[in-house]
């Protein structure tokens, strides 16, 4: 067990934005840290996840994820150790994915915010990437939600993100056409070098209907699938070039982060698509999924192993960049999965068999019968 440090350095939410989120919004803070009480474990972040969701805990409304609070530190995911532990379900080690927020230490009560992760399966990194978080996301939004069929042309808003990148190559690899949709013209064609897009479209300085335009030239048999990252006047572009029985999955506003209230979002109404062309739209939201996400994580894994996954990660050392990266992700400027390193992996106290973790991405591992049965098992559990 290690000594617990006296301070923990963090990132303050300090105010709502008002529009589009600005860096008065964060301030650096140093707080106290005491001795652990009974039921409490410490985890040492290692590394935080920049993540588009975050803009939407911001706002005071209803959410599908918990609101930060003015005062309090601000929220993020990461991969964690366990350095000092007062729960008997918890063990010094461990390695934990979770809700640990920009701060370098985070004092935990309840096991089940958190889970145990496998460095033998994935790297600690790719946890919050193609194996965690935003490899979920596009997994379970693409096959369970999309469902794309070979011939299919996939169209995907921030397709240079951690997620559009990892849709597309899932999409390419059961034989839909895949097009991007990114802010200008340099990273259109590093994402077709980068993840193999068949067609990329810009829309910084366009209008909608110059979009449009450029996505009918990109998309000459109409539009199947739209994976929507971004919601707003680029959503809007699509409007009329979906076929019939096309599908739309909502997975992200970033193109609304300009907004206070999301109430504010106006546009053309899309109801005489939907209806005419029986398109079906709907929300995606990973927290629906948490029974299922072994499913991913082993899948995924395997396929970054294997070379079938590309990833690129974008990665800001220390705390006190924190807000620098969290602007390059809002802003469009990151090379890859944006993340902030903390603190390395202490390997010689990690508890978990990663000959296992090894194990189950081997290319001998029957993988199909022991996903089935463990995903039917954490359904069971959850019901």
């Amino acid at each position: 067990m290690q000594t617990i440090p006296a301070t923990n350095k963090a990132i303050q939410f300090v105010k709502r934005p008002n529009g589009k989120p600005t860096p008065d919004i964060f301030s650096p803070k140093e707080l106290l840290l005491s001795s652990l009480r009974a039921n409490e474990f410490l985890i040492k972040n290692l590394y935080l996840s920049m993540d588009p969701a975050l803009v939407g805990r911001m706002r005071d409304e209803d959410n599908y994820a918990e609101s930060v609070v003015p005062g309090d530190v601000m929220h993020a995911y990461g991969i964690g150790q366990v350095i000092a532990s007062n729960h008997t379900q918890v063990k010094v080690g461990e390695v934990r994915l979770g809700r640990f927020d920009m701060q370098e230490y985070s004092v935990q009560t309840n096991p089940d915010d958190s889970r145990v992760i496998n460095l033998g399966l994935a790297k600690p990194t790719w946890y919050l990437g193609p194996v965690g978080i935003t490899g979920a996301t596009a997994y379970f939004g693409l096959f369970d939600i999309a469902k794309p069929k070979r011939g299919d042309t996939v169209v995907i808003s921030a397709g240079a993100s951690s997620v559009g990148s990892i849709v597309a190559q899932l999409a390419k690899s059961v034989g839909c056409r895949v097009v991007a949709i990114v802010s200008n013209e340099e990273k259109a064609a590093q994402v077709k070098m980068d993840f193999g897009y068949d067609a990329a479209v810009t829309y910084r300085n366009k209008s909608i209907s110059d979009i449009e335009s450029d996505l009918k030239n990109a998309c000459p048999q109409g539009i199947d699938i739209y994976f929507d990252n971004v919601s707003g006047d680029i959503s809007e572009a699509l409007l009329d070039l979906y076929n019939e029985k096309a599908r739309i999955v909502v997975c992200g506003r970033l193109g609304i982060s300009h907004l206070s209230d999301t109430k504010n979002d106006i546009g053309r109404r899309d109801n005489n698509a939907i209806l005419s062309k029986r398109i079906r739209k709907q929300g995606f939201v990973l927290l629906d999924y948490q029974s299922r996400m072994m499913e991913a994580v082993i899948q995924l894994a395997a396929w970054v192993r294997q070379g079938k996954l590309v990833i690129k990660e974008d990665i800001i050392e220390g705390v006190d960049n924190i807000p620098k990266a969290f602007f390059r992700m809002l802003d469009g400027e990151s090379q890859g999965k944006q993340l902030v390193h903390l603190a390395n992996v202490d390997d010689a106290i990690d508890p978990a068999p990663r000959w296992l973790g090894a194990a189950l991405t081997s290319s001998q591992f029957p993988r199909k019968p022991v996903l089935k049965a463990v995903s039917k098992a954490m359904s069971l559990k959850s019901q």
